[in-house]
């Protein structure tokens, strides 16, 4: 599903999920490098704050709703007075929503300004309630919601559903500025056309509270709305930026990572380019963690059966077992050799011919002759006296006397 209050359209779905990671990744870069903290889009004053509404609205745009939300609640809590400074064609509405319920809801002393264009989404983000003063160039824009989507007839006509109940939320939030009726609101302004409304026709419909002197420093009067969207945009770029902005950038660059970044937003692209190279490095981590961990318990049951069958076959005693897992540890290959030249106990050897009546059933299937070339006779006389008689006289016809 996709839905726009202005030229740009979105993936709806996506905007619900809004990212803090970005601010949290770059503050734990600022902190490690010893780095104050800072913002991007503001502007630090004595005792109050600007921030800086500049641009399309939506996830990942220059006017991020997380990014702006985020930075709002940080910012209400050391500054005494946050002004908002609007110059946006409009973009997404549900990323415009979140941002104008921050605002509306904030019980920080905020103040609207438009300064150039506030069009679309952005003009009802204008309207949030917080007093509002346009420059004399400014325009506001309101229109109805346009989107669009894919799928059968069905889903079109819920997604049609959706757009309505959208322009019903935003007639309500205009009219609660204005002090019109919703269905009024919906009749004048989402009648599918766009509808342009300058500074001083906004003070007159008690949409803003006043218009702010700003003279123009070269002459220029910017006229068309393109004018006058870059027009504010271009004064943006060429202001002065103060010590404390200019100081964070340099000794950002003069990080590895930021060393041949040219400006802010450079810096922004190079922090966004290494969250994600830390999210993908520490999954691997994580993964070859616990691939690790798996390949330890499995040699460590190898080496646990290897040294019980030496025990059981008698190449070492129990009381070896810590020396030979030592060994075992640190060249596993050649203490494997070692136990299998070491030879079987003398008991552990004649054992191998007892069978569990505790008589020598391997050996009396053996002739006197396989035995004595085997050097088991020594054995089976001392295992069992009676099988060694019986063999010594099938072989010399005799009985056994000692």
């Amino acid at each position: 599903m996709v839905v726009s209050c202005g030229d740009m359209i979105y993936a709806a779905d996506d905007m619900i999920k809004k990212r803090f990671a970005s601010e949290a990744f770059y503050a734990d870069i600022c902190i490690k490098n010893d780095v104050k903290m800072g913002f991007f889009n503001t502007i630090p004053g004595d005792g109050e704050v600007a921030i800086l509404l500049y641009g399309d609205v939506g996830d990942g745009q220059k006017v991020d709703s997380a990014r702006v939300v985020s930075e709002l609640l940080e910012l209400q809590a050391r500054y005494s007075k946050i002004d908002v400074r609007i110059n946006s064609k409009g973009g997404d509405v549900f990323s415009g929503i979140a941002i104008y319920n921050a605002l509306r809801t904030s019980k920080a002393d905020i103040t609207i300004y438009v300064d150039g264009v506030a069009a679309s989404i952005a003009g009802v983000i204008a309207l949030c309630g917080k007093p509002l003063y346009m420059s004399p160039y400014a325009k506001l824009m309101l229109h109805s919601v346009s989107g669009g989507t894919w799928g059968n007839a069905s889903a079109l006509r819920r997604m049609a559903g959706v757009m309505e109940a959208l322009q019903d939320d935003l007639a309500r939030m205009i009219a609660t500025r204005c002090g019109m009726d919703a269905k009024a609101v919906s009749a004048r302004y989402f009648d599918e056309r766009d509808h342009w409304i300058s500074a001083e026709e906004a003070v007159e419909m008690k949409l803003a509270d006043g218009i702010y002197d700003m003279p123009s420093a070269d002459g220029r009067v910017p006229s068309t709305t393109e004018e006058i969207y870059h027009y504010f945009n271009n004064r943006l770029q060429e202001r002065p930026q103060n010590d404390k902005e200019m100081g964070l950038i340099d000794q950002m660059k003069k990080m590895p990572s930021f060393k041949d970044a040219n400006d802010e937003q450079d810096i922004i692209d190079r922090v966004r380019e290494l969250e994600n190279k830390a999210t993908k490095a520490d999954a691997l981590e994580k993964a070859n963690k616990a691939y690790k961990e798996k390949m330890e318990a499995a040699e460590a049951k190898e080496v646990a059966a290897v040294l019980d069958k030496a025990v059981a076959d008698g190449r070492i005693t129990k009381e070896q077992l810590p020396t030979f897992k030592a060994l075992m540890a640190s060249d596993r290959a050649n203490t494997e050799a070692l136990l299998s030249g070491m030879k079987p106990s003398r008991h552990m050897r004649a054992a191998s011919y007892i069978d569990d009546t505790g008589k020598g059933g391997g050996m009396a299937d053996k002739s006197w002759d396989e035995l004595d070339r085997a050097g088991m006779l020594s054995e089976l006389k001392a295992t069992d006296k009676a099988l060694f008689e019986s063999k010594y006289k099938e072989k010399f016809g005799v009985d056994y006397k000692e």
